[in-house]
């Protein structure tokens, strides 16, 4: 992330929003910060909206953020002012209709699912 206008909707990450509803695929999100807040860059902090409180993450290198992506977790990043915020999103879900295949190794047999090989 960096101070540059967004290009589509979903680059707009300083508004509040819910990664289910975003992404419907998101059942559970996790964040793995790889630049350090107030030293990499300044913003971009990560805020939790909750009603008794909000709750903050500022970044560092290799903290790992993990949530489930529902309204429970409404949240938003506060806008990078300078220098650049790198995080990798990975989502995980629970719908098979979202599921990734497990890869095949060329030269290897595909293994099926409840049976072993020999």
């Amino acid at each position: 992330m960096t101070n540059q206008s967004a290009q589509t909707v979903h680059d707009e990450y300083w508004h509040v929003h819910v990664d289910k509803e975003t992404y419907g695929s998101f059942f559970y999100t996790s964040l793995l910060y790889l630049t350090d807040y107030d030293v990499d860059f300044s913003g971009g902090r990560f805020i939790f909206i909750d009603k008794a409180a909000n709750v903050t993450v500022e970044p560092r290198k290799g903290r790992v953020s993990f949530f489930t992506s529902g309204s429970e977790n409404a949240h938003h990043v506060e806008k990078v002012s300078s220098g650049r915020r790198f995080a990798i999103t990975i989502s995980f879900t629970c719908d098979n209709n979202y599921a990734i295949s497990d890869p095949v190794v060329r030269g290897e047999d595909p293994i099926v699912h409840g049976e072993e090989r020999d």
